[in-house]
């Protein structure tokens, strides 16, 4: 849930975002960048390069992280709805089954 003014924020990212005519959808990193402008939380610099965490976004006041993910719909018009399912498993309790024995919730990679 988003409070008011993270409404607001999401707003406006998403109306820059699609006045910008080299950006052509929302998803991977402008996503990743508009989402950390809506938390109001600090974005890695790609320039500096990126690696593959454990959560896309964090919040370290709150220690709260978000895996995000984009999807890409199609033809979608006014009033009309789709589903998507997001299969999680649990890292933690299979970490040694695939591979990760010494995985932790303080793990930066793997």
């Amino acid at each position: 849930m988003l409070t008011k003014e993270e409404q607001t924020r999401l707003e406006k990212a998403l109306l820059v975002t699609v006045a910008i005519p080299v950006v052509g959808s929302v998803e991977d990193y402008t996503w990743e960048a508009m989402f950390h402008y809506v938390k109001n939380i600090s974005l890695n610099d790609p320039a500096l390069g990126r690696k593959k965490l454990l959560h896309d976004a964090v919040d370290l006041k709150s220690q709260v992280g978000w895996s995000l993910k984009t999807l890409q719909v199609s033809n979608l018009q006014v009033n009309s709805s789709f589903s998507f399912v997001i299969q999680r498993a649990d890292i933690f309790k299979k970490a040694e089954l695939l591979g990760f024995d010494r995985l932790t919730d303080n793990s930066e990679e793997f």
